[in-house]
């Protein structure tokens, strides 16, 4: 069966309302911050064969793919189609076969129609915990960034696992918290089938084959007319990195083909593995260099399998990009999103026009662990996360934002919460003066973060930041932002990446860098100068 232009329209519409009702329910039934506020999370409907076929608005680029190459692995090694029984859910943490590292979990669960296997429906949320160290980058090898959990059913046949449900509670820090979350995913999964249903039931469908296949081909034409129109060639670029923060930085090697309508990416000459947990296995590395890679050629086809056909990735095989057990992972997102960074770059050789500059940080990421003093709230323990961003790269046409995340887009915790949820006091939160690249056009500028700790108790203060002792390029003549520091008062030793602990009285001072500037600055409009200067960006 075909569908015309119009009812096509309509029904991808209404998938995408069901996957964004989904993530709804999921945003608003979580019990941590990093879901509820922060948005680390995403949903996507899949077909029979798990590939999908559309995935929620709000979505954090990690995800991209993901679920589908999950779902896929499931089919083939772990629980074949004749297996799945309405009612399952299977989750696994498996960093090679879900989103790169331990806290994000990965639930998948079947759709059936009339007694028939139709589809799958997935989300994976980033969890508060999953035990041993502190999620960042300060475990010493895979085996102490906590539990891993491999395909398990969750649910059977709508019964639940109640000694995985144990095992996990017995093993996590907050596990009301993180229990709460994984519930959360279960009822997202649910709502999808509900609505999905309602939408068959409504146009009268037996299965979703032939629209799921029809979208895909859609996407994936879309997607490689718009390769086939950049030049064919070969683009590289070097990009380095802070690593550490201290004495062992990394380095990335890029090279993009663009051959016709597909184009490759190799990151041979990349660093090797990493002693800190920044290393990213291949399906993460794939998510965020496919994600830059359609923000220039097709930004607004939808994300589905089509979308990444033409994509091929590849990165030596133990290396940052393509890390094997058992170096650690858990804060691969600070390699992942920088990322972007060496893509736009050679791809500003062929497509100037369709990149931007460098973004002032990989997204910093600060988590607090500790014990509450007020015994009256539902967990004594409490683990919470917030993410900062710097300036946001100067485009071909237009000047960086301030303060913005890219490439992943997770949301910023407001204030309020982080008070109320961590003994904690927000002492400033400004914009960084000068920090943008100059250019043509600005980068965006970075910000000051500071906070002070005024619990009676220390606490445990998981770190991720970067570009603090490199700094955000810019493009096409554009020069580069500034680069971000960190310090503590009383003056101490304060790690770039890694564990310490606060003690009361303690105030935390974090400068964000500003994003790269775009073009040549002899270029800028004299008015852009001024105001500029007016503004207080200078």
């Amino acid at each position: 069966m075909k569908y015309d232009a119009i009812t096509l329209s309509i029904l991808w519409s209404r998938l995408l309302a069901i996957v964004d009702e989904a993530g709804t329910t999921l945003q608003r039934t979580a019990f941590s911050t990093v879901t509820r506020e922060s948005n680390d999370f995403a949903v996507v409907l899949m077909n029979r064969r798990g590939q999908s076929v559309a995935q929620s608005s709000i979505s954090v680029p990690s995800f991209l793919g993901v679920l589908p190459m999950l779902t896929q692995a499931l089919l083939k090694d772990y629980f074949p189609p004749e297996s799945w029984q309405e009612g399952d859910v299977v989750m696994t943490n498996d960093p090679w076969l879900c989103a790169g590292h331990k806290p994000d979990i990965g639930l998948v669960s079947p759709i059936f129609r009339k007694g028939k296997l139709i589809g799958f429906i997935g989300t994976i949320a980033h969890s508060p915990d999953m035990g041993g160290s502190l999620w960042g980058a300060g475990a010493r090898d895979l085996y102490e960034e906590g539990l891993m959990v491999p395909p398990t059913k969750l649910y059977e046949a709508g019964k639940p696992n109640e000694t995985l449900f144990r095992l996990i509670e017995a093993n996590v820090r907050a596990a009301r918290q993180t229990l709460g979350d994984i519930r959360a995913q279960v009822a997202a999964n649910d709502q999808g089938i509900r609505s999905l249903q309602r939408l068959m039931d409504e146009m009268d469908m037996e299965d979703i084959e032939a629209l799921s296949d029809q979208i895909i081909e859609a996407t994936e034409k879309a997607m490689r007319q718009a390769i086939a129109k950049a030049p064919d060639g070969t683009y590289r670029y070097s990009y380095d990195a802070d690593g550490d923060g201290l004495d062992e930085p990394v380095h990335i090697e890029c090279a993009i083909t663009i051959q016709g309508d597909e184009i490759s990416v190799d990151y041979t000459g990349t660093s090797g593995a990493h002693s800190l947990g920044i290393n990213a296995v291949q399906n993460y590395t794939y998510a965020y260099t496919a994600y830059p890679i359609k923000c220039v050629f097709s930004p607004d086809v939808p994300n589905n399998e089509g979308a990444f056909r033409a994509i091929k990735v590849s990165a030596p095989k133990g290396s940052l990009l393509n890390a094997q057990k058992p170096v650690p992972l858990g804060a691969r997102n600070i390699t992942g999103n920088i990322l972007f960074a060496p893509v736009f770059g050679a791809l500003s050789q062929a497509v100037p026009m369709q990149v931007q500059a460098d973004c002032g940080s990989a997204c910093w990421c600060i988590v607090l662990n500790g014990q509450h003093t007020d015994r009256k709230k539902p967990d004594a323990t409490f683990v919470e996360y917030f993410f900062l961003n710097g300036g946001y790269g100067a485009r071909p046409d237009a000047d960086g934002l301030h303060v913005l995340s890219f490439p992943t887009n997770v949301a910023n915790v407001p204030i309020e919460v982080l008070e109320n949820d961590a003994p904690v006091l927000v002492t400033e939160k400004s914009l960084r003066p000068g920090t943008g690249g100059a250019g043509k056009y600005r980068g965006g500028l970075g910000q000051r973060f500071s906070f002070k700790m005024i619990g009676k108790e220390p606490i445990n203060i998981s770190i991720l930041t970067e570009k603090t002792k490199t700094e955000p390029h810019g493009l096409c003549g554009g020069k580069n932002g500034s680069s971000g520091a960190i310090r503590i008062v009383p003056e101490r030793f304060i790690p770039p990446k890694g564990l310490t602990k606060l003690y009361p009285g303690d105030e935390l001072i974090l400068d964000l860098p500003g994003g790269g500037g775009f073009g040549d600055p002899a270029e800028r409009d004299p008015a852009a100068i001024e105001r500029d200067k007016i503004l207080g960006y200078v």
